[in-house]
């Protein structure tokens, strides 16, 4: 490798870094800037399997649970079939549905109100010299909660965008990733209520056994303001078939 593509590559790295870390310091800002700020802790275990239909065309279904409440109560489940089609070398197209069950707690009474969701996305990505993956996804998500009990039913429609880096040779099993997420309310102006910065490494096992585990950082809007942080752990298991 001549100098001039190291000092290429190292200037990439250094970008990137300075971008995540500015989002980070940004995120923690906004964050430690509201004196109202509740804290909570959970985790987040899901498990999935992936098809890959043709060159261009992958489908998977995933399961997941969340727990919140320093892992003390169950706060969601869900069931995810999504599909993604390759239109070119670095860009994509998908589809997700989603089922979830939430448990809402309401004047000390729970209530678990199912909501279906669906979303479409667009991902433009860009590889540097094969060991440096950029991405940037754009997700439109519709999602109907369905009336339950007291609970009249609700409609939602969010424009999701998210950029993230991940670190991947060729012949190693290992991989590092970062993300930053920004949920744009389309029904309120495209406000922000809610914001996720993730990282985290992944093992491949062998061609079809892989996990991820990672830390997030989920801040979301209760009233007028995002006041509500939730640290989770996340751990994935993917079966490629």
């Amino acid at each position: 490798m001549d100098k001039e593509k190291a000092k290429r590559i190292i200037k990439i790295y250094n970008w990137v870094r300075f971008i995540i870390l500015a989002v980070f310091l940004a995120f923690l800002f906004v964050t430690l800037s509201k004196a109202q700020t509740t804290h909570d802790f959970g985790v987040w275990i899901s498990v999935g399997a992936e098809k890959k239909l043709s060159a261009d065309w992958s489908a998977g279904i995933v399961t997941e649970l969340r727990t919140k409440h320093r892992r003390e109560y169950i706060d969601r489940w869900k069931l995810e079939i999504h599909s993604m089609y390759g239109i070119h070398q670095h860009f994509k197209l998908g589809a997700v549905y989603e089922f979830h069950i939430k448990n809402q707690t309401t004047d000390g009474e729970t209530v678990s109100l199912p909501y279906h969701r669906f979303m479409t996305d667009i991902v433009p990505s860009m590889s540097v010299n094969g060991w440096l993956h950029l991405s940037l996804r754009e997700r439109y998500q519709y999602t109907y909660m369905m009336a339950r009990h007291d609970v009249d039913a609700r409609h939602e429609h969010h424009l999701r965008s998210r950029i993230k880096a991940v670190i991947a040779k060729a012949q190693s099993k290992w991989e590092s990733f970062a993300s930053a997420e920004v949920y744009n309310n389309m029904g309120e102006r495209f406000s922000i209520d809610e914001i996720r910065l993730a990282a985290g490494t992944g093992y491949r096992f062998s061609p079809r056994h892989s996990v991820n585990i990672g830390y997030m950082l989920n801040l979301k809007k209760s009233t007028d303001s995002p006041d509500k942080m939730l640290h989770a752990l996340t751990t994935e298991y993917f079966y490629n078939l």
